[in-house]
């Protein structure tokens, strides 16, 4: 298979190519009485693909979700079994919980008059705090973000499912098969330096695939989906959206929290990322050539974003103004980042 096409595949698997109609929120409120006995207020959140409301039912305050109709129920049961897997194993952990339905299950089928499948229906706790991407975090805090993550991949080291090794087009396994996204890049300034960037990951990261240490990870650990309170000693109070969990490199599950922390300070355009990478590190140390490894796989991640971003605008004409404006920050963060020396690793946590 070519890379173009394996390219469409991956984007198909991972729910991305079609946007859909949405269901109105008094059907949704209908199925909430009927499935869970929740009723209350419902306000929609925008996200990537699939529906998802909050609801407050008195004094309680609840995540919705809903599927896409282009989703696979059995990749959605993956991310429940992995939060049912962590709900039983490290009940510590601030983990976004599920709510059982009135027959006791953790999410419910839905059937779609359109689609190619059923939709999938599954209530959480709402889990209080303010996103990590809002806090301007101190150095210790980015640490204790790092070994939050740490103590998450332990947790999971154990956990597999039938559908672990989905095809993901976020999965930094396949970036390297990413180059026809170049294509949809007209400056000639950011094509040379994704190009660069493609050149070292194939340099120093793929020849490590085969062997660099692989689990199910959480898939996204970005400052969206971590919560935090400044006035706790932990730091972070909730972890939630584990809609991209998937078997992988680990250092792809750290490289996803660094790279949304890279040229978050022009000045110094590491720094952030690597108290992040330390913090980490103090939990669960990482192989030498692996540590060498995540430096470059972080900049891929970054990069990953901004080219998926470009290529969708092309996909999704109606949306191009908007998902172009939110890719320019990223290529300016990759650019600043690139400017600077390498960080000089330490092989000691």
């Amino acid at each position: 298979m070519s890379d173009s096409a394996f390219i469409q595949a991956v984007a198909s698997e991972s729910g991305l190519l079609a946007e859909h109609p949405q269901l109105a929120d008094p059907a949704v409120l209908e199925l909430l009485e009927q499935f869970y006995g929740l009723k209350g207020m419902l306000v929609r959140i925008p996200t990537e693909k699939d529906e998802t409301f909050r609801l407050r039912d008195g004094d309680e305050t609840y995540l919705v979700k809903i599927s896409a109709p282009d989703e696979d129920p059995v990749i959605v049961h993956l991310q429940t079994a992995c939060m049912e897997h962590l709900e039983r194993t490290a009940p510590d952990l601030p983990v976004q919980r599920l709510v059982r339905s009135l027959g006791g299950e953790p999410q419910v089928l839905i059937p779609a008059p359109a689609g190619a499948f059923d939709r999938v229906l599954r209530v959480m706790r709402f889990l209080p705090g303010d996103l990590l991407a809002n806090q301007d975090a101190s150095a210790g805090q980015l640490r204790l973000v790092g070994s939050s993550l740490a103590r998450l991949g332990i947790a999971l080291q154990d956990f597999d499912h039938p559908r672990a090794n989905r095809l993901l087009l976020w999965d930094l396994k396949h970036f390297h098969r990413m180059r026809p996204l170049l294509d949809y890049v007209e400056d000639q300034e950011k094509r040379s330096l994704a190009e660069d960037i493609f050149d070292q990951f194939d340099e120093k990261v793929v020849p490590l695939l085969g062997t660099l240490t692989s689990q199910v990870v959480h898939g996204d650990f970005s400052p969206f989906n971590v919560l935090v309170n400044p006035s706790r000693p932990d730091y972070v109070t909730g972890i939630i959206d584990f809609g991209d969990v998937v078997r992988t490199p680990v250092i792809f599950d750290i490289s996803v929290t660094m790279a949304n922390l890279l040229g978050a300070d022009p000045a110094s355009p590491w720094e952030h990322a690597l108290h992040v990478m330390n913090g980490y590190r103090s939990i669960h140390p990482l192989p030498g050539q692996e540590l060498e490894a995540l430096t470059v796989s972080a900049q891929a991640r970054l990069l990953l974003r901004a080219l998926i971003t470009q290529w969708r605008a092309s996909q999704l004409p109606q949306r191009r103004d908007y998902l172009l404006s939110h890719s320019k920050p990223d290529w300016d963060r990759l650019a600043s980042t690139a400017a600077a020396p390498a960080p000089e690793l330490s092989f000691t946590p």
